[in-house]
């Protein structure tokens, strides 16, 4: 199996970027914003953007392109960051598709924002280019959102707009996708219950399919695990994970059967707070970490058409 080399990395600003494309910035917060103060807006979004998710499977399958792919980690109300990445990659024809990775929302003061501005672009996508894969991040649940900020921005700024109707989009949205050979996925691969062996869904990945839909918290323990648990490399299997009950860490081992049970060439996830992003198990398991929350600076992994990656660190600038 080929081994990953460490990323080239390019810092960026936003600011810089969105200040050159201030008209289009202006544009989109301006619709966001519309959005919000809309009841009527709003659901509508949710209800189309619910119903495309409805459609989908909880895992999309193996994606092949020969256009760059753009990945973005959790961005948690990095509003800047999103619009950053669909003003400058949505309609460029040299990229094929940006893998949101989950946690639009939570933490930041913009998760709102955020959520909408993703969705928003995703629909208008949907009908023209299909683009952009937005999958599901432990984020996405009320396990989060009543006790990190989004139950409350909700009621702030969209008074008395029902937070079920994010329940229930939340719920649908697809757990991972296979992306030229690397499988794209929230926190990572999950343990099988009542062995130290990764999860039968693990070794066919179809059969990720068969976890229920419709999953709010997530209740089902492997989904549990592919939203929450996290690499280790000092270990071989699984062991318990701080996180919680019910989550593991995975180490080498575990990677090793599950990429060859597969047929893949590593894991691309997100979850973990990093200094934009990390590279482990020799390239196996990428992380990439999109939101500058925790004064940090926020990444975005850049596969080329070669198949080499590129990281672009944007450095903090907003909350």
């Amino acid at each position: 199996m080929e081994e990953v080399l460490t990323p080239e990395v390019e810092e960026v600003k936003t600011s810089t970027f969105l200040k050159e494309h201030e008209e289009e910035s202006q544009k989109a917060l301006d619709a966001v914003r519309e959005i919000i103060s809309n009841q009527d807006l709003l659901h509508k979004l949710l209800e189309e953007s619910t119903s495309i998710f409805e459609s989908q499977t909880n895992y999309l399958g193996s994606i092949e392109t020969d256009k760059k792919v753009v990945f973005v980690g959790d961005t948690h109300g990095a509003f800047d960051v999103a619009l950053y990445t669909l003003l400058n990659f949505l309609h460029d024809d040299s990229v094929g598709k940006i893998v949101f990775l989950g946690d639009y929302v939570d933490r930041g003061e913009m998760s709102l924002e955020n959520l909408v501005l993703i969705l928003r672009e995703m629909l208008e996508d949907h009908e023209s280019k299909g683009k952009m894969v937005v999958l599901r991040g432990n984020h996405e649940s009320p396990l989060t959102n009543y006790h990190y900020g989004f139950f409350n921005e909700l009621s702030e700024k969209a008074k008395d707009f029902p937070y079920e109707e994010f329940q229930r989009l939340f719920s649908y949205m697809p757990y991972a996708a296979s992306v030229n050979g690397y499988f794209c996925v929230h926190g990572g691969i999950a343990k099988d219950e009542s062995s130290e062996s990764i999860a039968p869904q693990m070794k066919n990945l179809s059969q990720i399919n068969e976890l229920p839909r419709g999953d709010v918290e997530p209740s089902n323990p492997v989904a549990m695990q592919l939203l929450w648990n996290d690499p280790r490399e000092c270990i071989d299997d699984f062991i318990p994970n701080v996180r919680g009950e019910g989550t593991f860490y995975f180490g080498k081992k575990a990677v090793e059967d599950f990429l060859n049970s597969n047929s893949l060439k590593g894991i691309i996830r997100a979850h973990e707070v990093k200094d934009a992003f990390s590279v482990e198990m020799d390239g196996k398991v990428i992380t990439v970490f999109s939101s500058r929350y925790h004064h940090l600076s926020a990444g975005v992994l850049i596969m080329d058409e070669n198949k080499r990656f590129h990281v672009l660190k944007i450095l903090g600038e907003m909350s």
